[in-house]
């Protein structure tokens, strides 16, 4: 396993559907949106050092927030809550 450079998720080289090569080393990326986060300006995400978590400042992938798991970030967090609570109201009627 390597790490997205761009948001620091744990990526297998393997399986990774976007890669991208950078002074001659080959970076893996969790999504499309990474992928062209880190091809935009490649020198923000690597050097001495550095771990990543750029675009959107996450330390921890929360699935959705590049194009994975829900694939819309904390908003279908939002939803699935409020059909759960919708759900519950209906059950303890």
């Amino acid at each position: 396993m390597v790490r997205d450079p761009v948001c620091g998720m744990e990526v297998d080289p393997e399986k990774a559907g976007w890669a991208a090569e950078h002074d001659e080393k080959e970076y893996y990326f969790c999504s499309e949106r990474c992928q062209r986060t880190f091809m935009e300006n490649p020198e923000r995400y690597v050097g001495a050092g550095r771990r990543g978590y750029g675009h959107s400042g996450h330390g921890v992938h929360v699935g959705g927030c590049c194009g994975v798991g829900m694939g819309r970030g904390w908003i279908s967090y939002v939803h699935v809550a409020i059909l759960v609570f919708l759900l519950l109201l209906l059950f303890f009627r």
